[in-house]
């Protein structure tokens, strides 16, 4: 029989998993997950034939058909930090092409996010929690992370140095081998990665394809005891920077984020599972992937305490979709810091939601002018002063955007990692990038922005004093909000000859129409998918801007 205490903890495990999945909702391809307890909902927008499969044993999951609700089906016996794969095919599709695509469960982890910076912060911009700048001791809260760990270390890492073996970075992965932790090691061939002679002969190691088809193996992410029972122990370590005496002590300028959570480490593990060939010790060159030949098969949605946080590679997912999907979400302000803007979709987006109202735009990149430089366009197209180029001699080498720094009430994020805004980084490098939805670490990079920025001539515009949005969008209501399809919208004021212009998260113009009055009208979006989506009313005089999520 259970003890009083068997007992208390069975129940207290149980009704914890069930809290922590209740209401849990994420969006992959194609549907929407609910978890519920040890059972999840999936929402399919379309009619799918499907079949689930825990990702790394290949077992396959029950799954079932919603009795009653076409396209909804129930998936059976899951459990914390699972990543479940999921192959359908559309019904109405006469090629019956299989689909796959995958999804990670809630962890149990704690969900602690810790962000550092190599330089200083403006904390007078702090709005929950001040940024932490650690200067020349970045390279050592790596080395305690490591020196913590106890079973696994997998390592993507770009270029690295080291003084010998025994000392700094190299010096702790060869005592975590020594002591017994499972280390494995990807570079870039490319690349005279120093640190990499002197790790342990019996480390297993991988240097990625230099071949012309290839970019280059650009990550900088460990995953820190992936697999272990404790589910406080699996760590993400990832960010802009290399291991290099410059980029990691400074001056370069960089940052690193440690995110503690399992779900997110298996699926930082499936993609170095990828380019490693196996999910073994033994690397498999003949398997592993690089670059465009890589697959999009990893999650790209995780909850990670009570945050939503999204996750996506290159060059297999499509990354550059997501930062204008990003820049296209901002109800207020949006804040760059990237090494460089090359890519002309980008460049587009953040012309065209300064000219659609949000002006609080602010850009900062390096001083180098590389080869299709968006930058000089950006300048001459937005308010003066506001996109500068890093005013010191050492490398700008962030690659982040902050979205609605100064709107709570939107949804404010921070997209960060390896990820240049380039086309190299789209299409040929292997690269991460994560887009964390939390206002706290969002404000966080903002203070490291902000300090940069100024630095470097940039001025800042509170907002609060010039935001159309703050200051009109009380005298015109939109309702509901989420709405299943029908948008009303209600009016204090005698406005009208109003123009509605109706985009979805990447900029798409999806419906036009022109207003006389606000009296009685509605906006009908009932046969658009479900998302987000942005409304902007413009009158001869003002603009509004809406965002509205669809059910």
């Amino acid at each position: 029989m259970f003890s009083f205490l068997q007992k208390f903890i069975f129940i207290f495990f149980i009704s914890f998993t069930v809290v922590l999945f209740a209401q849990n909702s994420t969006k992959e391809k194609d549907y929407i997950i609910t978890y519920k307890s040890t059972d999840a909902q999936i929402i399919f927008d379309i009619p799918v034939s499907v079949k689930a499969y825990d990702a790394f044993t290949k077992n396959s999951i029950p799954i079932e058909p919603e009795i009653g609700q076409p396209n909804v089906f129930v998936l059976k016996q899951i459990h914390p930090a699972q990543i479940i794969q999921l192959q359908y095919y559309y019904l109405y599709d006469a090629h019956y092409d299989l689909q796959t695509s995958y999804f990670a469960t809630p962890s149990l982890s704690t969900g602690t996010i810790d962000v550092f910076f190599n330089h200083p912060v403006d904390i007078t911009f702090a709005q929950t929690q001040n940024a932490v700048n650690l200067s020349n001791t970045l390279d050592n809260k790596l080395i305690s992370y490591i020196n913590a760990c106890s079973t696994s270390l997998d390592i993507a890492i770009y270029n690295s140095y080291s003084p010998s073996a025994t000392s700094s970075i190299a010096g702790a992965i060869n005592s975590a081998y020594n002591r017994g932790v499972q280390v494995r090691v990807i570079y870039d061939g490319s690349t005279s990665s120093s640190m990499i002679l002197l790790l342990n002969n019996g480390i297993p190691k991988v240097s990625s394809p230099t071949a012309v088809e290839y970019g280059i193996m650009h990550n900088k992410f460990v995953v820190f005891d992936a697999n272990v029972t404790d589910v406080d122990k699996p760590l993400v370590w990832t960010g802009s920077t290399n291991w290099t005496t410059s980029q990691i002590d400074g001056p370069d300028r960089n940052n690193a984020i440690v995110i503690q959570d399992q779900s997110l480490a298996l699926g930082y593990t499936i993609e170095f599972n990828e380019m490693w060939g196996s999910s073994t010790m033994v690397p498999n060159t003949t398997l592993s992937k690089f670059g465009p030949y890589k697959t999009d098969n990893t999650p790209h949605q995780y909850i990670i305490g009570g945050k939503t946080i999204d996750s996506y590679f290159s060059p297999s997912d499509g990354v550059t979709t997501k930062i204008v999907a990003a820049i296209n979400s901002a109800n207020s302000d949006i804040d760059i810091a990237t090494m460089l803007i090359t890519r002309s979709d980008i460049r587009y987006a953040v012309l065209n939601k300064y000219n659609s109202g949000i002006t609080n735009i602010n850009v900062l990149v390096d001083s180098q002018v590389p080869t299709g430089n968006q930058f000089y366009t950006i300048q001459s197209g937005i308010m003066p002063n506001h996109a500068v180029q890093y005013a010191t001699s050492s490398i700008m080498h962030h690659k982040f955007m902050v979205v609605d720094n100064f709107n709570s009430n939107s949804d404010p994020l921070v997209v960060l990692g390896s990820h240049n805004w380039s086309s190299s980084a789209e299409t040929k490098n292997d690269e991460n990038t994560l887009i964390v939805h939390n206002a706290n670490i969002a404000n966080q990079y903002y203070q490291a922005f902000a300090y940069l920025y100024q630095q470097s001539g940039g001025i800042i515009t509170l907002p609060l004093a010039t935001n159309t949005i703050e200051q009109t969008t009380n005298s015109i209501v939109m309702y509901p909000n989420p709405t299943n399809g029908m948008l009303h919208f209600q009016s204090n004021e005698n406005f009208t000859n109003f123009d509605l212009k109706v985009q979805n998260l990447l900029g798409k113009t999806i419906a036009t129409q022109h207003l006389e009055t606000l009296t009685n009208s509605i906006v009908d979006l009932s046969s658009e998918a479900s998302g987000i989506y942005f409304i902007t009313l413009t009158s001869p005089s003002q603009h509004w801007h809406y965002k509205v999520v669809k059910n």
